[in-house]
């Protein structure tokens, strides 16, 4: 399988998008690579036992793609953490540079069969959950350009903080590709800058410049690129000031109701995204895309 061949051509990826300052003129910039050995762990985890925090690096280049095998992989390590009961924080970021993560792989919707679609949007449902309902103050360090699956990767964590740079966008873009952003990916980002914000975002698949993003508040903060780790790492003391039980129950009681809703759903979330994404006129847009791609490789 494509997955677990290295040297394949690498997937198109749902960005790396630029925003050229107006949300009207959106334009997408695809990334085509060979793949790297799938065996190189695509996460790396550094846990400090002093402090109870712990740094999640995505390292799998070129853009750290959700793919199946990723998502697999940062699950295990999610859960390992979560078990863990003296780790009380943890600071998602990336080693990628000028990357956070561009989204979902979509290799891993082309071309594939149901039950495999299935699979990997089970993992997907996985990530947020496991993530969104966690006991940890989780804080994204957003070192990159973020969209689409890496904007919700960064929204289902308790607070978001971004490198300052113009050439870096954010946002739930999945529109352009002719694809809809299902309900827990909206519910998630209406939860974070309102109702009249998403409806904008999604159906126009806007991509937010960092100055942007903060002002609408899809992150909560702006810091030079250096000062990313450790900006994250100050602003988490200030979070595990707060007594464990208080915050983790008024997270809970906040976040609960969004949870339930796609546990509630979860199999026929899974079939709504298998018959979306299976169908020909969806896959015909993704085969476009796709030899649009090897063109401009080319």
């Amino acid at each position: 399988m494509a997955l677990r061949a290295a040297l394949r051509p690498k997937c198109a990826f749902l960005g790396l998008l630029q925003s050229s300052g107006s949300h009207g003129r959106v334009s997408t910039v695809l990334v085509s690579q060979m793949r790297n050995n799938t065996t190189a762990p695509k996460i790396k985890v550094d846990f400090n036992q002093s402090t109870g925090v712990a740094v999640l690096s995505m390292q799998s280049p070129p853009v750290n793609s959700l793919s199946l095998d990723f998502l697999t992989e940062l699950c295990i390590n999610l859960e390992k953490l979560e078990m863990d009961k003296a780790c009380r924080g943890l600071i998602i970021t990336s080693t990628q540079p000028k990357v956070f993560s561009a989204g979902l792989d979509i290799m891993e919707m082309y071309g594939k069969s149901p039950e495999r679609c299935g699979e990997f949007w089970r993992a997907v449902q996985e990530m947020w959950l496991k993530i969104y309902g966690s006991n940890m103050v989780t804080i994204a360090a957003i070192n990159g350009s973020s969209p689409a699956g890496g904007c919700l990767l960064g929204l289902t964590c308790d607070y978001r903080i971004m490198a300052d740079n113009p050439r870096y966008t954010i946002g739930l873009n999945e529109t352009l590709l002719g694809i809809v952003a299902p309900f827990w990916f909206k519910d998630t980002m209406v939860n974070t800058v309102g109702h009249r914000n998403t409806e904008m975002a999604l159906e126009l698949g806007l991509l937010y410049s960092p100055s942007e993003a903060l002002k609408i508040g899809l992150v909560d903060k702006l810091v030079p690129q250096d000062q990313l780790l450790t900006t994250a790492t100050e602003t988490m003391t200030k979070w595990l000031a707060i007594p464990d039980h208080a915050r983790q129950i008024t997270k809970s009681m906040m976040r609960k109701p969004t949870i339930d809703k796609l546990t509630s759903n979860r199999e026929a979330d899974i079939q709504n995204f298998v018959s979306f994404i299976t169908k020909d006129s969806i896959q015909k847009s993704l085969r476009m895309y796709l030899e649009m791609l090897k063109k401009r490789k080319a």
